[in-house]
């Protein structure tokens, strides 16, 4: 915006007038300002000034703290992508976008692979099957448990619980 231009001009006066209104306080002055805001904002749109909502980092930030507790919480449950969304006060595909952008993974990746780091405490309890462990994380099906387990560890959740007892023994 420069003082050169005529709408600039009007948007400044315009700025001028809301704070001499203030100033004044006389009678019924918030109906002036609110006329003078109008005017302002419609001078800014019908000048092709582009308004767009930038998400602040600290709403961003909120918003992704309360998914990640959610999922946290909930986490031995089954969990929709709606789920995780509803948490975060988001559509799905915004809070696809957001695990992308943030974390560079999706939510259900997400939650999988906090299933699995849940699991590897569990699994160092000797009183703990395999298949115990896979329902208390939230897995529906021991085989893909041990797969995805397998496939994220490198090794399968049997062998990781006989490696940590016989670490534990010695």
């Amino acid at each position: 915006m420069t003082p050169d231009v005529i709408w600039a001009q009007e948007i400044l006066h315009a700025i001028r007038r809301i704070h001499q209104y203030i100033e004044a306080k006389d009678a019924c002055y918030e109906i002036d300002v609110s006329s003078e805001l109008n005017l302002l904002w419609k001078n800014f749109i019908s000048n092709g000034v582009q308004l767009e909502y930038a998400e602040t980092d600290h709403i961003r930030d909120a918003r992704m703290k309360q998914m990640l507790h959610w999922i946290h919480s909930h986490y031995a449950e089954k969990i929709k992508l709606e789920d995780i969304a509803r948490a975060g006060q988001l559509s799905r595909s915004e809070c696809c976008r957001y695990f992308k952008r943030l974390l560079k993974t999706s939510p259900l990746q997400y939650v999988i692979d906090y299933r699995i780091q849940q699991s590897l405490l569990l699994l160092q309890q000797q009183d703990n099957t395999v298949t115990d462990v896979a329902f208390q994380v939230g897995f529906n099906s021991t085989s893909y448990f041990i797969d995805t387990f397998r496939k994220t560890i490198g090794m399968t959740p049997h062998i990781y619980k006989k490696h940590h007892e016989q670490v534990s023994d010695a």
